[in-house]
């Protein structure tokens, strides 16, 4: 079995990791995220139409109506969702005219309304199961491991989630409750990769007594790498269907989800494992064999 020395270039790796954060953290706070209506309050209303046409388009119908910003989602059979930060019942109407042409009607769900206090509370509610979860996880490693496994675990999940979240903003991707659903299932599966790097690591440490912890560490990752590939990749096929194929409305979670795991699955081995062997070596055991093995 041949062990790559990906150890060998954990500093790269560390370089790698705050370009990603820097990117995430512009994207975020500088590009921003478009909060649904879910999040900030506003208007939502669902048209239909009897002929096909572009979100551009419907866009354009209800802003010459008079809404501010609109922001339009394409769903399936010509239905399209609009939502606005203020949107009252004669823009509507303005819109469904400016698109007579294209056979618009009122959908069943028509005109729905989420205040401004309802949205800041759902918003709390997001972060703070988000945190949770997080928490949760972190104190379960630093219990089920060791404290110096759980920090470098926590690093890899706040990477996932941001650059999740980074490359959501650059698209212009709205953020839904869905789009929580997707971020909490992230979390599943970014510490579950996370995880088996590291039992493999603890298990190596009892047997492997003369070794570096970078050797430790890389040959548990060849050990591994099979699973830790071939499980998300079996999840991403599917969610690459769907983001293909699927309805407009599973396309976003997909978006969130595919792009979360493939990041989770790389972070478990090129984020987390890294950070771990850079905090290992400071050891007096392990700083011991790393300056024997640089003086052989």
């Amino acid at each position: 079995m041949k062990v790559y020395p990906l150890m060998k270039y954990k500093y790269w790796f560390i370089g790698v990791l705050g370009a990603v954060t820097i990117f995430a953290l512009s994207a975020i706070f500088v590009v921003g995220l478009q909060l649904g209506i879910d999040f900030q309050g506003g208007v939502r209303a669902e048209i239909k139409l009897t002929q096909s046409t572009t979100a551009d388009r419907v866009r354009e119908a209800f802003f010459s109506a008079g809404v501010k910003d609109p922001i339009v989602q394409a769903s399936a059979n010509n239905v399209f969702v609009v939502t606005a930060q203020e949107m009252a019942d004669e823009q509507f109407e303005g819109g469904l005219a400016n698109l007579k042409d294209l056979g618009a009607e009122e959908s069943a769900v028509g005109l729905e309304r989420v205040g401004p206090s309802f949205g800041r509370d759902t918003a709390n509610r997001a972060l703070l199961a988000i945190g949770i979860s997080i928490l949760v996880m972190v104190a379960y490693i630093a219990w089920r491991f060791d404290i110096k496994f759980s920090l470098p675990a926590m690093a890899s999940i706040v990477h996932d989630v941001g650059l999740t979240l980074g490359i959501y903003a650059i698209s212009g991707r709205l953020v839904t409750t869905a789009t929580v659903a997707a971020t909490l299932t992230i979390l599943g599966y970014s510490i579950n990769d996370t995880i088996i790097v590291f039992d493999r690591i603890r298990e190596n440490q009892a047997y492997m007594k003369n070794e570096t912890y970078s050797d430790m560490a890389d040959r548990s990752i060849r050990q591994v790498i099979a699973r830790s590939i071939n499980t998300p990749v079996t999840t991403l096929l599917p969610l690459l269907a769907i983001l293909l194929f699927g309805g407009e409305t599973l396309k976003d979670f997909a978006f969130a989800l595919f792009i979360g795991i493939a990041v989770g699955t790389y972070s478990s081995i090129f984020v987390a494992a890294p950070l771990l062997v850079l905090w290992k070596e400071r050891e007096p055991k392990y700083r011991k064999r790393l300056a024997a093995t640089k003086g052989a």
